[in-house]
């Protein structure tokens, strides 16, 4: 039975990435791979939409999250963490391994943040260091409108650092126009890529805050890899070369097709998939979805849980489960990266089978119809 991923990460990889993966590796030292190098740096600040040099590691999105941590920031220093999910708790807990003072602006899962609330809530905390944001909450599907954000406090001396490992590619993250200081994404996700490779982006200012940094770093320090980065065009280390070819390919792709036009897509991704589930009778788990993934909660009487593995065992297709205390409660449909409107028909017609299957009632086709209905021509 031929497999499909619907995860939210690592997700389906195109064919001309999957060759170039597969390739004998090149040497991380050759002027082959110094060309390529400096082509995915160029490409990935042209999908940030940054002026400046985004940097690679070896290493998940939770690596380069680390990074942000280790470089810019104190011993003691107080940040503010919004926390609405797996991954706002992960920022919480690395600025606690570092020994900073985490302030967090806690939020019901289901929740995306109100940048006035938050604001307000912000001014009443003092003086703070950095504001640590996830745009797209992975593991609730939730949009955090991380731009009204940071307009709401733009009168704050603090450094803005933003998890866009689930909406680079999916959402607008404009770095430079928006003041971002500090951004991270990894491979695995919207850039189409298997995982292995995650890239930072650094504003001015956050580069300011690197040189006054006194925390422990040796591999993830920023000014020993920029420096062998700008002035060699070659990682500091050795490089998963392998997926750095990938990542080439892959972010070609994504410039063949225009950004814009890329965000557009899942935007269609986004309203297709919500729309099918929808005419199902199944109900979103977040208030504020976001287009990368949707998290659904399973009908009354049938166990999330059950939901996979029928989608899997009948129809080859994987889809994600809850994550922590929402294991067994969720389970979430993937659909960032290399999709399009018929893998969205595909894993909706697969559902609407496997929840017939499982007792619950569907009339037949419902789900298909509503997502070429948003769709559109």
């Amino acid at each position: 039975m031929k497999q499909r991923l619907f995860a939210p990460g690592p997700t389906m990889v195109p064919e001309d990435v999957v060759q170039a993966v597969g390739r004998a590796p090149m040497h991380h030292r050759s002027q082959e791979f110094k060309e390529l190098y400096r082509e995915v740096i160029a490409n990935l600040a042209y999908v940030y939409q940054t002026e400046g040099h985004p940097m690679l590691f070896n290493a998940s999105g939770t690596g380069a999250m680390e990074s942000c941590v280790a470089n810019l920031f104190r011993r003691g220093d107080r940040v503010a963490v919004v926390v609405a999910g797996w991954f706002g708790r992960r920022w919480r807990d690395i600025a606690k391994a570092y020994g900073l003072e985490p302030v967090c602006y806690e939020l019901p899962d289901t929740d995306g943040t109100d940048p006035d609330d938050f604001g307000k809530w912000l001014d009443r905390q003092g003086k703070v260091r950095g504001v640590l944001l996830t745009h797209c909450e992975t593991s609730t599907g939730a949009f955090h409108d991380v731009h009204a954000v940071v307009q709401r406090i733009q009168d704050k001396d603090a450094l803005v650092v933003v998890d866009a490992i689930t909406s680079l590619g999916v959402h607008e993250v404009k770095t430079d126009a928006w003041g971002l200081d500090a951004v991270v994404c990894g491979s695995q996700k919207a850039l189409m890529c298997p995982p292995g490779v995650s890239s930072v982006s650094l504003s001015r200012k956050a580069w300011k805050a690197v040189e006054t940094s006194d925390l422990p770093k040796y591999y993830f320090d920023y000014k020993a890899n920029f420096a062998s980065a700008e002035e060699k065009s070659q990682p500091r280390f050795t490089v998963a070369t392998s997926i750095v070819a990938g990542l080439a390919v892959s972010l070609r792709l994504i410039r063949e097709e225009g950004l814009e036009q890329v965000i557009a897509r899942h935007v269609r991704l986004g309203e297709s998939t919500r729309a099918g589930v929808g005419a199902l009778g199944l109900r979103l788990f977040s208030k504020s979805p976001c287009n990368a993934v949707t998290a659904l909660l399973p009908p009354d009487g049938i166990e999330a849980e059950k939901i996979r593995a029928v989608l899997l065992k009948e129809h080859g297709i994987r889809v994600a489960g809850g994550q922590g205390n929402l294991q067994g409660r969720i389970f979430r449909i993937g659909h960032l990266g290399y999709y399009d409107r018929g893998d969205v028909l595909t894993v909706l017609g697969a559902l609407e089978a496997t929840l017939r299957t499982l007792g619950y009632p569907v009339k037949s086709g419902s789900s298909v119809h509503a997502a070429q209905e948003a769709w559109g021509s």
